[in-house]
């Protein structure tokens, strides 16, 4: 469907301009202060979606985040 949109509207020439690239960052919102363990489970289910998505480039934040700048435990 994108290479489609991109040869027909923009009328795209070179095939590496029809492919859909994207970037992927975790969402620090669903990060939890009061148990920032669980939030590693969190953030890799969201990692492993954004993967089988097909994402070019990942983001993805500490389990403390929710706290304060990540420490060099959870980096």
């Amino acid at each position: 469907m994108w290479a489609k949109i991109m040869r027909e509207r923009f009328k795209a020439q070179k095939p590496s301009s029809w492919q859909l690239r994207f970037h992927t960052q975790t969402a620090g919102s669903t990060l939890t202060a009061q148990q920032p363990e669980n939030n590693v489970v969190r953030v890799t289910l969201q990692a492993l979606s954004a993967v089988l998505g097909g994402t070019q480039s990942l983001h993805t934040n500490s389990m403390d985040e929710a706290l304060w700048l990540p420490t060099e435990k959870s980096v």
